[in-house]
């Protein structure tokens, strides 16, 4: 492969609506662009973009990553893929949101020459579509079968007068996803479960603290609706914790902090073989990072709703 010219910029997306959770205020969001051109003038774009609060890497880390992969790689004449590879590794091991924006930018290129869509090169046998569950405050709650809800930070009360309007505004064929972030203590927790247990609840996102295991196993034995993990899950090795001691029902990856594609793809083939739900949701990023996602998706077979906001969320 050769690589003729790779270009970096930074980004700010402005959020059209505001969605408030328990941790943070999402308003703005600020990402990496990578724009990699290769000999025959295809171009690949890939977007690398930290969520903060979820895990270690900052915006500054992921830029300083994308550029030194960029210096290392732009004086090669040829390059082999292997090698392109390993200096990705080399050059991201602590900021997988970069990892993630170069590989995207990569294998956008690689798919152009095969002529075949992102998810169809990764996966000959990929979905042909997927589903995608809306985001209340956020997206358009009509276009989806599942709406997520950000929970936590409302008292309880509050919280089931909620879920009955949206219940009662759309039919029986409507369920929901609950996103606590973290909100709830253990007792907190189980009365939580208990009065959502009126609704069409799909599952509970992070209910609990997310180094909490021991009352994360606890609180499933006091309801039937699946607890989601989320913040949880940052690593290879968080995710071999929780299916080892059995916590959690949903497993989320979210690509940006996971990082390369065959990590992402192990991680989820683990949660598939210890007969959990595999889910991907995006960091809420700009357009490349969310389709990139939705290729993902599709290529390793997630047949369950992703959060992915695929209409437009930024102005």
């Amino acid at each position: 492969m050769i690589i003729k010219d790779i270009s970096i910029q930074s980004k700010c997306y402005n959020s059209i609506n505001r969605v408030k959770s328990y941790s943070m205020n999402h308003q703005d969001r600020y990402s990496w662009i990578i724009k990699i051109t290769d000999s025959d003038e295809c171009i690949g774009y890939g977007e690398a973009s930290p969520l903060p609060g979820f895990n270690d890497e900052t915006f500054d880390a992921a830029g300083y990553a994308l550029e030194g992969f960029r210096l290392a790689i732009i004086e090669n004449e040829y390059i082999e893929l292997d090698e392109i590879m390993i200096l990705i590794q080399i050059h991201t091991i602590d900021a997988p949101s970069a990892s993630f924006a170069i590989e995207t930018a990569i294998f956008d290129i690689l798919s152009q020459h095969q002529n075949v869509g992102l998810n169809k090169y990764l996966n000959p046998k990929a979905l042909p579509q997927i589903k995608i569950n809306g985001l209340y405050k956020l997206t358009s709650l009509d276009n989806y079968k599942v709406i997520k809800i950000k929970c936590g930070f409302r008292n309880l009360y509050d919280e089931v007068q909620l879920l009955s309007q949206l219940s009662n505004k759309y039919d029986s064929s409507i369920s929901f996803i609950l996103d606590l972030n973290q909100a709830y203590d253990l007792p907190k927790a189980i009365r939580f479960f208990k009065e959502m247990e009126q609704f069409n609840i799909e599952y509970i996102e992070q209910p609990i603290d997310k180094d909490n295991f021991a009352d994360l196993i606890e609180l499933q034995f006091h309801s039937n609706i699946p607890i989601a993990l989320d913040e949880s899950i940052n690593s290879i090795n968080s995710l071999h914790h929780l299916l080892e001691i059995n916590c959690g029902d949903v497993f989320i990856i979210k690509p940006q902090s996971m990082g390369s594609f065959s990590k992402i793809k192990k991680a989820i083939n683990l949660i598939k073989e210890a007969n959990k739900i595999p889910v991907i949701t995006s960091s809420l990023e700009g357009i490349i990072g969310r389709l990139c996602s939705m290729h993902l998706s599709s290529a390793n077979i997630i047949n369950t709703c992703c959060g992915l906001a695929m209409e437009p969320i930024y102005q």
